[in-house]
C-alpha cells in the first residue's frame, strides 16, 4: 500500500496539470470569440506584425480586407489582427507627424 501512494500523488497532479492547460486553452478560445466580434466594417486594427489598417471587407473564410493606404488593400487573416482600442495608449496615438513649433527657428545653415 505504501508503494501505491507516490504513485496516486502523481497521477494527481498530472490530472491538475491538464485541467489547468484545458481551462486556459478554453480562456483564450473565448478572447479570440470576442475579438472577432469587435472587428467589424470599418475597424481600425493592428496586424501582429505593426502594420496599422481599416477593415474593409469580412470575408467567410477567417481573413479581412485591410486598407492600408489610399486604393490599397490587402488580405489578412483573422487571428492576426488586434483591434486598435483594445492596445495600451501608446500604441494609440495618430500616425501623423507633429508639426514644428513656430517658437524655433528652422536651420536655414548652409553646412560646412
Amino acid at each position: 500500500m505504501k508503494s501505491a501512494l507516490p504513485l496516486i500523488v502523481i497521477a494527481v497532479l498530472l490530472l491538475g496539470m491538464l485541467l489547468f492547460a484545458r481551462r486556459n486553452r478554453e480562456r483564450q478560445a473565448a478572447q479570440q470569440v470576442k475579438l472577432r466580434e469587435r472587428i467589424t466594417f470599418g475597424s481600425e486594427v493592428m496586424t501582429t506584425s505593426g502594420l496599422y489598417g481599416t477593415v474593409v471587407g469580412l470575408n467567410p473564410d477567417e481573413t479581412v480586407q485591410l486598407s492600408i493606404a489610399p486604393g490599397i488593400e490587402v488580405k489578412w487573416a483573422l487571428a492576426a489582427l488586434r483591434d486598435v482600442e483594445s492596445l495600451p495608449n501608446q500604441y494609440r496615438e495618430p500616425l501623423e507627424p507633429e508639426e514644428e513649433t513656430a517658437d524655433e527657428p528652422p536651420d536655414d545653415t548652409p553646412p560646412r
